[in-house]
Parts: structure tokens; sequence; C-alpha cells
């Protein structure tokens, strides 16, 4: 009788779209905000909406929600910690508080 290995699971880990849009983003609000960082957000929540992760990182996902409308209303400043937040809880898959 011969031994099947399981197949893998080759998905990314819940958030991953939001993890890599989030640290797109993070190292372009130091200088002058370009007015597309609110747009990349948006992508990336939209990717990982497609790929069915916001119910497990729906939290995170909040908080790029907030993110994206400070950036929208002029306010970057406010918007880095938010999106520095939900980065560590995405690596560490900590809840957001």
């Amino acid at each position: 009788m011969a031994v099947q290995d399981a197949t893998p699971d080759i998905r990314p880990r819940a958030g991953h779209d939001l993890l890599t849009g989030i640290e797109n983003v993070l190292p372009r609000l130091d200088g002058p905000a370009p007015p597309d960082l609110a747009d990349d957000l948006m992508t990336a929540l939209v990717r990982c909406a497609a790929c069915g992760d916001i119910s497990r990182v729906r939290e995170q996902a909040d908080a790029v929600r907030r993110a994206t409308a400070l950036l929208r209303t002029g306010e970057p400043e406010k918007a880095g910690p938010v999106l520095t937040q939900a980065r560590a809880a995405l690596r560490t898959f900590a809840p957001l508080r």
C-alpha cells in the first residue's frame, strides 16, 4: 500500500495582501504624501476581500480603512500610527486593540 503525501496548503496566510499594502505605504508616509497612497491601501483591501480574508482580519482591515480616510483628508501623520499598529497585528495575528 502506497503512502500519499498530504496536499500542501499553498495559500498565503490571512491578510497577506493587506500586510503587503501597508508595508508599501508606510515608508512613503515620511515624505510629502503622494495622492495615490489611499488608492494603494484600497487596492490592498480589495485584494484581501477577493481572497476571502476580510472576515479573518476584520479589525486590521477596519484600521486600514481608517488610515485611508485619514490620508484622503490630508492627515498622514495620524494615518502612520494606525497603519503601524495594523502591521504589527498582521505580523503576529494578534487582535488589534
